[in-house]
C-alpha cells in the first residue's frame, strides 16, 4: 500500500469528532463493523459498537481461561516434579540465603540488640 494513501475505511480524529453522532449511527445499524481512527495511514483508535465491544471482551476471557487451562493440565500432579531430596535442598539452601543476609545486616550495623533495640543489655 502506498503510504501517502489512507485505507478508506480509516477517519481522522478531526472528522470523527465532527461526525461522531453519525459514526455511532451507522455502528448501531451495522454492529459488526468497525471504524479505525487515525492520520498519515496510522491507526491510533478502534470506535466499535458495544455489542462488538462484549463480544471482543468474552472472546478474549475465553482465551485466558483456555491458556490457564492448558497450564494446569500441563502441571505436574500433586507428588509429582521435584523428589523429596531435592525439595529439601531447595529449603536449605533458601535458610542459607537468609542466614547469610541477616549475618550480613548485622555485621553492617543495620541490626542492634542494646537495650535501646528492644534487645537485652
Amino acid at each position: 500500500m502506498d503510504s501517502n494513501v489512507a485505507p478508506p475505511e480509516m477517519v481522522s480524529p478531526s472528522r470523527a469528532a465532527g461526525t461522531l453522532r453519525n459514526l455511532i449511527k451507522q455502528l448501531t445499524q451495522d454492529p459488526s463493523s468497525a471504524i479505525v481512527i487515525g492520520e498519515d495511514d496510522a491507526p491510533q483508535a478502534v470506535l466499535l459498537s458495544f455489542s462488538a465491544f462484549q463480544t471482543l471482551l468474552a472472546a478474549a476471557g475465553a482465551a485466558d481461561a483456555a491458556m490457564v487451562a492448558d497450564r494446569m493440565a500441563s502441571a505436574p500432579e500433586a507428588g509429582e516434579g521435584l523428589s523429596n531430596a531435592v525439595l529439601e535442598q531447595l529449603v536449605a539452601d533458601a535458610e542459607h540465603d537468609v542466614s547469610a543476609a541477616d549475618c550480613a545486616l548485622g555485621r553492617a550495623g543495620g541490626i542492634e540488640k542494646g537495650p535501646d533495640a528492644g534487645g537485652r543489655a
